[in-house]
This record gives structure tokens, C-alpha cells and sequence, in this order.
């Protein structure tokens, strides 16, 4: 009775331990998906990139200074004739829902005509001293006849548009300022909406027959949703007008690249997560043949998931669009244990314990070391690689965790009583026919690499967008339409937090692009640098005496204007800005006007934020832009720093392509040499680790053909399959070769054992990787297609190569698929048994 107590008493204590270690565990769960509501998905394609890189805060600054995060930019397309009237008349009824803050037709300025006299005369308060006081000296009594002389000669001798204009509008020489002749440059260009001082500021292309509107939002929009739902309310009102009248729309814009990039991100993940349960579903019952353990893995993938994505809420909160395809990735590298158990489980008769001792340490050996596979891109140079990494290896862990605690005990219940399968033929090939497979593959893809050479690395911002991006390809078409927008240059962007910092900064960036031109003439051909656009408040205090002295002058200057010939429309201009001297001190002080109208026409040279903080924009000309080299961004790089940027999409090729290279060396390299180390010490002997080093470089091999035949390129992300390829190679050789081992070279036993679990492997891992290759997202898709090569490549060539080179001559199978002795234990002398060793089963 004592020793029957003792039993209860002990049963009575797992019991309880049990419990406790469920609750532990529910606990765990629930608290790493609580943090689901913290992830958000991040539509900044910059973040995809590190933050310390220069080019990505160039990119960044003159994203602050030029980008309007409540602006639509809708591009209508229709007859030259009706086209403005038309774009008036949408524009009437935009303003007339409460959606829409205001929408523009034509510059702000046609509706305030004192927006370019305050202007001008902001840009001679702050000019050269010498320069105001050579334009009042031109104007004394005296020496003022000259100056109509001269004015109704340029107007004559004037046959170009803006030029015309400026001389007929602007008798006295005001807009003949150093600063103000960007107005002309802008308008000439058709560049920047609402930029330059030509009739339609920008807003209708050379050929009539395409015009821009500016739409506002009226409220915040806070997230891609926000800015889809206003997009959506937009294109109720839009595309029924724009359908009645036969006009063509386009859109645009800050909010319609953050609702297109946030949804298309949103619609990937739940896409390959459908796609790839779908599939891995259909795989494992063909397999299993079993409804009831299929849902049980969906049960456990589904906690699985919500664990992955509630420790990246907590870990990271917003998740890069890199990171978007980690729920694909997850489901095929997890749903391999659950097929391991299913297998154990046949030959361990469905016993819980049993089944756990069969499992748990492979399990978990497997799960650690994926893991660290995916750990390792941390040590990538790209934070969304990082991210993906941290996010895969901790939903790999929790998987092999819920599996040993949840879903065995799931198979034991369903399985109890069944028989085990019979072992049935082998479709391993013979030791001639596997070597000449090794030879043929090699000697194919060392032909295509030797002609087209290896695969080079690339990148595009485009990779980073939806493939069939509606505002892309809007952008794209006012690029065509409006010849301003495709200008090849440089952006330098100067940005400061007060006034004096930012003349000391525009001293600064002056002295450096003056050297960069002088030392380097065959790369910079000129630059532009704004100065006169931001206030100086000692030229002010110097300048504004001076002007002062004009408002006397005002009388006479109209007064001989009219005997000149000219009309009260033609001295407008002068008149205005001659009579805002006085009032220039309740206008504006320190950093620009707040006009908006005067803000739109700058917008493309300064952005002031108030309170002397904002950014001034200049470029860079180069001789080719488009491929600059290493030696070349090294030398631009010189400009960048306090304050200063260089921002432009071509400079991050040359940028990321060291970065990639450097990701190599990083995370390739200190792989590789954990892998021959973990090789030595599971084989201990020579032929296994070589075979298993040839296998990987077989896969490598065929990897690199292939990507030359498909036209693929290295990029900043499908680099990532790199470590996984390395660390899935290596499980599925040390599974083989130990079967290989173990049955003394008995394909028949290998195949229906280890080498159909391998292949069930591979291909739901390829399943999940695969359905990346569907994404929207270009570099999310090269992802998923460079991975599925690579996995399948592995797996086969493990399953039907390694078995028949790897083992010895005298072990060499006969015709029936049989040889050797398979008496023996299950484990070789020396080598520990497969339930020891990682597994990715």
C-alpha cells in the first residue's frame, strides 16, 4: 500500500506540474500576442535602409522639405482645348467636400497678385547690399530715363515667352535680381507644381493636353488606411466626372504611395499566408492522409503566428516592408516538425512519452539552429534583413516549442492502434547514374555562368513598390508630360534649426561645392545653391534704408512709366513692390513670408518650418549621373555632414552595393566556417564532410546558373536567402548521410525513411518561400524565387545524389535497391544516434 501511495503521490505531482507548465504557457502565449496590436506596417521605403547611411538622411531631408503628406497630385489628360476649363470646374466641386482642404488648378499666386511682389522684394531685402544699392542708384532723378530706355529696348528685342513677360510686367529691373532669375528657370523647366512665374506656374504641360491639380486633405491622415480611405472618397467624386466628360486620371502623391505601398504589403502577407497554408496542406495529407492532424498543425501554426508577429509588436513595433513575407517563411520552416512527429509517431506506436523523447531533442537542436541562421542576418548591414531575421528566429522557436506541447500529444490520440506502413521502393538512383547527374549539372551550369557571368547586384527604388503601382506609373507619365520633373540632378539639401545657423551652413556648403567643382571637373559639371532664398537678417537691417528711399521716388517713377508708354498693368509689379517697403517689418522678420502663395512658388528651393528651422534645396549637375561608381560616391559623401545632405535615388546603388558585398563577409563567411565545424564534428570523418561540402557547392553552383537564366540580380534582400541556404543545405546532408549510415547503404530504407521526409521538407519550405515570389513587392518576390531554387536544388540533390556518391564502394547497393548489413543498431559506433542531432524533419 506504501509503494501504491508512493505512485499516487508521484502521479499526483506531474499532474500538477503538468498543469502549471500548460498555464506557463498559455500565459506566454497570450502575452507575446497582445503585442498584435502594436505591429503596424511601415510604408517608408527608406527604412529599408541603414539610418547612419548619408544618402538615405539626403533622401530623408529633401523628403521633409519637398514632400506633402495631405497633397493628391491628380494628373487629367484630355483636350487641349476644354483642359483647364474642365480642370477648374473638378476643382469647384473637390472644395465643395468637407474631405478636401482646398485643390488647385493653377498657382495660389494667380489668386493673389501681391504674392510675387512680396517675393521679389524678400529676395532684395536679402541680396547683396552693393547690388540694392546699384538698383536705387539706377532709379534718382537724373538716371532713371535711362532705365525706360533700356525697358522698352528688351521688350522689343524679347521674342521668348517668359523673358517677354518679365520685360513687359517689370519696366524697373526687380525680377533682374541673381535670386529671382530661378523664377525663369522654373518656369522654363515646367518644373516643381506651381514653381517659376510662368502663366500656369507649372500646372498645364507644353502641349495643353495634360493638366495637374493639387487636392489638400482636410484632416490628418495618420497611417495608410487613413490615407486609403481619403484616396477612396477622392475617386467617388473624381471618376464619375472624369467618366461623363472623357477625360483621363491619374493619381499621386504622398498619400496615394502610402495607401498603394501600405495595402499592397497588407494584401502579401495575407496572401502567401493563404497561398502557402493551402499548399502545405494539400502536401501534408497526400502525405499523412490524415483531416484531423492537418487541423491540429493549423492550430499550432496559428499560435505560432500570433506569437512571431506579437513579439515583433513588442520587439519593433512598425515592421519594414522587408519583413512583410516573415508569416510564408514561418509556416514552411515550422510545419517540418510536425511532419517529424507524424513519422515518429508511426514507429514509437503513438505513445506521448515516447513520441517525446523521440522528437523533443531534434526538435529543438533543429529549431535553435534555424534559428541562429536567421539570428545571423542581424549582423547585416540593411535593418529590414534584421528585422525579418529576428522575427523568423523567434517564431521558429516558439513553433518547436507549441509542437512538443501541443501537437504531440494530438497525434498520439489520433494514431492510437494503427499499424505501421510498410517501407516500399526506392527512386534513389545508382552510384554511375547519381555521378553523372553531378557531372551534368556542373558542367551546365558552369557553361551558362561561364557565358553570361556571374549575377550582379542591382538596385532601384521601384523594387520597393508595388509591381503594378497605379501612382508610380502616374509619377512616371507627369515625368513625360511635364519635361521640368525628369531633370537629371542632384539635390543638396541644407537644413538648420535657426537663421544664422543656416547662413553659416550655406557658407559652409558653398565653400564645399566650390572645391568639389574645382577638384573634380570630370564628374561635376556645375551646381546651384540658393543662398539668396533664406533670410539674413544683417542684410535686412542693411538693405531695408536703402529700398526705403524708393517710396519717394514712387511719384516720379510712375509718373515717367506713363509718358514711357507704359499702362497701369505694366508698372503693377514695380508699383507693388515699391509701396510694400514700409510694411516689410509687420510682414515677415528672420526666416520667410508666410504667404502661401509665396510659399508654393519656393517650395521647390526652401522649406521654412518657422521659428528660422527648414531646409533650402540646391543640386548638383553631373556628367553621368546614372552610373556613378564607388571611387565617385566617396567623393560626393565629402559634402554630407551637419546639416548638409546629398539626397538622389541614383546615388544608393553605389551605396547598397558595398553593403551587400560587406553582408557577404559578415554573415556568408562566419557561416560557413560554423558549418565545416558542425560538419567535423557530427561525421568525424573526411568523405561525409566533403560530401556534404560538395553538395553545398553543387547547390551554389546551380543557384548562380540559374538566376543567370532567369535574368535575376543580387539586391539588398534576396542576399538574405544566402544563411538560410547555407544552414538548410547542411540539415538536409547530415539527415541523409546519417541515414545512409545507418541503413549501410540500403536505398530502399533510406528513401521510405529519412529521404521522403527531406523531400517533404524541401518542398514546404519552397511552398513557403514560394509564395513570396507572388508578392506585389519585386524585392520581396526575388526573395522567394532565389530561395525556392536554391531549397529544391538541395533537397534533391541530397536526396538522390548524396546516398550514392557519399557512401563506400564496397556498401554499393545492388540492382534491387538493397545492400549491406541492416542487422545492425540504428546507431553507428562513434556517432551519436539521429534523435541526437539537429533536424529540420
Amino acid at each position: 500500500m506504501d509503494g501504491l501511495g508512493k505512485r499516487e503521490g508521484i502521479g499526483e505531482v506531474r499532474r500538477v506540474r503538468k498543469h502549471w507548465l500548460h498555464l506557463l504557457l498559455g500565459l506566454a502565449v497570450v502575452v507575446a500576442a497582445l503585442g498584435l496590436g502594436r505591429v503596424r506596417m511601415g510604408t517608408d521605403i527608406l527604412a529599408v535602409l541603414p539610418a547612419e547611411m548619408p544618402e538615405r538622411q539626403g533622401l530623408e531631408a529633401f523628403q521633409r522639405a519637398m514632400a506633402r503628406e495631405r497633397e493628391l497630385i491628380v494628373l487629367l489628360s484630355g483636350d487641349a482645348a476644354e483642359l483647364a476649363d474642365q480642370a477648374r470646374e473638378l476643382c469647384a466641386e473637390l472644395e465643395a467636400s468637407p474631405a478636401v482642404a482646398g485643390a488647385f488648378w493653377r498657382p495660389r499666386w494667380r489668386e493673389d497678385p501681391d504674392a510675387i511682389a512680396e517675393l521679389l522684394l524678400w529676395l532684395w531685402l536679402n541680396g547683396p547690399p552693393e547690388e540694392v544699392e546699384a538698383q536705387v542708384e539706377r532709379l534718382r532723378r537724373g538716371e532713371s530715363q535711362k532705365v525706360w530706355t533700356e525697358a522698352i529696348e528688351r521688350i522689343a528685342t524679347r521674342i521668348d515667352g517668359s523673358s517677354l513677360v518679365a520685360a513687359a510686367h517689370d519696366p524697373l529691373g526687380f525680377l533682374d535680381h541673381p535670386a529671382a532669375r530661378a523664377l525663369f528657370e522654373l518656369a522654363e523647366q515646367g518644373g516643381g507644381v506651381g514653381g517659376g512665374g510662368a502663366e500656369d506656374g507649372g500646372f498645364a504641360s507644353p502641349d495643353g493636353r495634360h493638366h495637374l491639380i493639387l487636392v489638400e486633405s482636410a484632416r490628418e491622415l495618420d497611417g495608410y488606411r487613413e490615407a486609403g480611405e481619403w484616396l477612396g472618397e477622392v475617386r467617388a467624386l473624381v471618376d464619375p466626372w472624369a467618366a461623363a466628360r472623357g477625360v483621363g486620371v491619374a493619381m499621386t502623391g504622398e498619400p496615394a504611395f502610402e495607401a498603394e505601398i501600405g495595402r499592397s504589403t497588407e494584401r502579401d502577407m495575407r496572401g502567401t499566408v493563404g497561398i502557402t497554408s493551402v499548399a502545405i496542406g494539400v502536401l501534408f495529407l497526400l502525405m499523412q492522409r490524415r483531416a484531423g492532424l492537418l487541423a491540429g498543425l493549423g492550430l499550432v501554426l496559428v499560435l505560432t503566428f500570433a506569437v512571431a508577429a506579437g513579439l515583433a509588436g513588442w520587439i519593433y513595433g512598425e515592421l519594414s516592408i522587408m519583413a512583410a513575407g516573415f508569416a510564408a517563411i514561418l509556416i514552411g520552416l515550422v510545419v517540418d516538425y510536425g511532419v517529424l512527429i507524424c513519422q515518429e509517431g508511426k514507429l514509437a506506436g503513438h505513445k506521448v512519452g515516447a513520441m517525446r523523447r523521440a522528437t523533443t531533442r531534434s526538435i529543438l537542436w533543429a529549431a535553435l539552429t534555424t534559428a541562429t541562421v536567421f539570428l545571423a542576418l542581424n549582423g547585416s548591414g540593411l535593418p529590414g534583413i534584421a528585422q525579418l531575421g529576428t522575427i523568423v528566429a523567434c517564431g521558429v522557436l516558439a513553433g518547436a516549442v507549441l509542437m512538443l506541447a501541443v501537437y504531440v500529444p494530438l497525434v498520439a490520440r489520433a494514431g492510437r492502434g494503427r499499424p505501421p506502413v510498410a517501407h516500399k521502393r526506392s527512386w534513389i538512383p545508382p552510384r554511375g547514374r547519381a555521378w553523372a547527374a553531378v557531372g551534368l549539372a556542373m558542367a551546365a551550369a558552369v557553361a551558362v555562368i561561364a557565358l553570361r557571368g556571374f549575377p550582379g547586384v542591382e538596385f532601384d527604388s521601384r523594387m520597393l513598390r508595388p509591381r503594378n503601382s497605379a501612382a508610380m506609373s502616374a509619377y512616371d507619365r507627369i515625368q513625360e508630360c511635364f519635361p521640368g520633373w525628369g531633370i537629371a540632378q542632384l539635390r543638396v539639401v541644407v537644413e538648420a534649426d535657426s537663421v544664422a545657423a543656416m547662413r553659416a551652413r550655406l557658407d559652409e556648403a558653398e565653400r564645399l561645392l566650390g572645391r568639389l567643382r574645382e577638384e573634380h571637373p570630370g564628374l561635376v559639371l556645375g551646381y546651384s545653391l540658393p543662398r539668396g532664398w533664406w533670410g539674413d537678417p544683417g542684410r535686412q537691417e542693411r538693405n531695408l534704408p536703402v529700398l526705403a528711399e524708393l517710396g519717394q521716388m514712387l511719384p516720379r517713377l510712375v509718373a515717367e512709366g506713363r509718358e514711357a508708354g507704359f499702362s497701369e498693368q505694366g508698372l503693377a509689379l514695380d508699383r507693388r513692390i515699391i509701396e510694400l517697403v514700409p510694411r516689410w517689418s509687420e510682414i515677415s522678420t528672420g526666416g520667410f513670408p508666410e504667404n502661401p502663395a509665396v510659399l508654393e512658388m519656393a517650395r521647390t528651393l526652401v522649406h521654412p518650418e518657422g521659428g528660422g528651422r527648414g531646409q533650402v534645396m540646391g543640386s548638383i549637375e553631373l556628367a553621368d549621373e546614372e552610373n556613378l561608381s564607388p571611387a565617385d560616391l566617396e567623393v560626393l559623401r565629402r559634402l554630407s555632414g551637419d546639416g548638409i545632405h546629398l539626397g538622389g535615388w541614383s546615388l544608393i546603388k553605389p551605396a547598397v552595393v558595398p553593403l551587400v558585398m560587406q553582408d557577404v563577409t559578415r554573415v556568408f563567411l562566419p557561416m560557413l566556417g560554423v558549418m565545416v565545424v558542425m560538419l567535423s564534428l557530427v561525421f568525424r570523418r573526411a568523405r561525409e564532410v566533403l560530401a556534404s561540402l560538395g553538395a553545398l557547392a553543387l547547390t551554389g553552383l546551380v543557384l548562380l546558373a540559374a538566376m543567370r537564366v532567369i535574368g535575376m540580380e543580387w539586391n539588398f534582400l534576396n542576399i538574405a536567402a544566402t544563411p538560410l541556404l547555407l544552414g538548410t543545405t547542411l540539415d538536409y546532408s547530415i539527415h541523409i548521410l546519417l541515414a545512409v549510415q545507418r541503413a549501410r547503404g540500403d536505398r530502399r530504407q533510406v528513401w521510405n525513411g529519412t529521404g521522403k521526409a527531406v523531400l517533404f521538407c524541401g518542398g514546404s519550405t519552397a511552398i513557403g518561400f514560394g509564395s513570396l515570389a507572388l508578392a506585389s513587392n519585386p524585392a520581396l518576390a526575388s526573395l522567394g524565387v532565389v530561395t525556392v531554387i536554391g531549397i529544391l536544388s538541395a533537397a534533391l540533390i541530397a536526396v538522390f545524389i548524396l546516398p550514392a556518391v557519399a557512401a563506400p564502394a564496397s556498401a554499393d547497393p545492388g540492382p534491387n535497391g538493397t545492400g549491406g548489413d541492416r542487422s545492425g543498431p540504428e546507431g553507428i559506433e562513434g556517432l551519436p544516434s539521429s534523435r541526437d542531432l539537429p533536424s529540420s524533419l
